[in-house]
């Protein structure tokens, strides 16, 4: 049997799926599992040793200016071909978006959430089976419902297991310090994010014992902020360049603890086993948090966390639910961890 599961999107939400995956390999380990994800998440799809086949979607790349549409179109084409090629016994969208049971239908019949259970109840019209999944649980629990259900085995009482593993850094020429810490100071709202001066306030309590500070970046903004960081912090390293797929996952592996905030980072560093203390302002840590042992959550004290807003007007800076969680607290977590 030939399966394609589809999850384009984003960082976090795709390594939510690897217990899914984890599951489906135990139960069924004859099933083939493919995989159709934007073209950016690739390397970290290809982490599972469960996924054979990676087919990629260029959406977000593509979709502006206008002027790149006839090469969208024309990308969608040949997607369609070599997933039709492929002859998929079975397709699910793990998703519950327009934005992905749309290319979904062009590996054929789609199965996926119904109508109370998807983020976006137009987009189960497109599925030929839907499946009631609870939607206040766990992203993970919620994919590792669904995807037993289309496929037909029972969901194991045990928690589910990311399935993935890699060794330590190997790069000698990154610099990185004997002992580290990994600081994930980035988001992708700008409502997630943790005043600066507050982590220039807790880096130095996290090297005084001798322990380094590696500060990891995806964008120019991101690296300024991270060198901004780093300035003045003994033992604080930026990475040279960005990282994907296995080459970050081993630097993260390599890490005794892990610090940040919520974003795809965090899932990773959980999905590896390294210990956590993540801060959460907007979001819901019962819904999208660290998912695994050894992770600390600390939640904002702002009356009105979580918002679930990106953008926020409340406070000058519209960091208030960020802003209220005090550097002690956070101090005091890695201390115990």
């Amino acid at each position: 049997m030939r399966l394609l599961v589809v999850k384009l999107s984003s960082f976090g939400d795709v390594i939510h799926t690897f217990p899914a995956i984890t599951d489906l390999k135990r139960a069924r380990p004859d099933i083939e599992v493919d995989w159709l994800v934007e073209e950016s998440l690739a390397p970290f799809v290809a982490l599972h040793p469960g996924v054979g086949a990676i087919h990629t979607l260029a959406f977000r790349r593509l979709r502006k200016p206008p002027s790149r549409w006839p090469r969208l179109a024309a990308d969608t084409w040949r997607l369609r071909s070599t997933l039709r090629s492929r002859n998929y016994d079975l397709v699910v969208d793990l998703q519950g978006l327009m934005k992905s049971a749309l290319p979904a239908r062009l590996a054929g019949p789609v199965s996926g959430y119904d109508a109370a259970s998807a983020r976006e109840p137009a987009a189960t019209r497109l599925y030929g089976r839907r499946f009631a999944v609870q939607r206040e649980m766990h992203a993970v629990e919620r994919t590792r419902r669904l995807l037993a259900a289309a496929v037909g085995y029972p969901v194991p009482d045990r928690a589910g297991r990311y399935g993935i593993a890699v060794d330590g850094p190997s790069d000698p020429g990154l610099g990185l310090p004997t002992r580290y810490a990994m600081v994930m100071h980035a988001a992708s709202w700008a409502t997630k994010l943790w005043p600066e001066d507050n982590w220039r306030a807790l880096l130095p309590e996290m090297a005084r014992d001798g322990r380094g500070i590696v500060l990891p970046w995806g964008s120019a903004g991101e690296k300024s902020r991270a060198e901004r960081l780093a300035s003045g912090i003994p033992g604080a390293v930026v990475l040279p360049r960005v990282m994907a797929g296995t080459e970050l996952a081993r630097v993260i592996a390599g890490a005794e603890l892990a610090i940040g905030l919520d974003s795809g980072l965090m899932h990773l560093a959980a999905a590896l086993g390294v210990p956590g203390v993540w801060l959460y302002g907007p979001t819901d840590p019962g819904l999208t948090g660290p998912y695994g042992e050894v992770q600390t959550v600390i939640r904002s004290t702002w009356p009105k966390a979580p918002c679930r807003r990106r953008i926020c007007t409340d406070t000058p800076g519209g960091d208030c639910c960020m802003r209220a969680i005090g550097v002690e607290r956070v101090a005091e977590a890695v201390r115990r961890s």
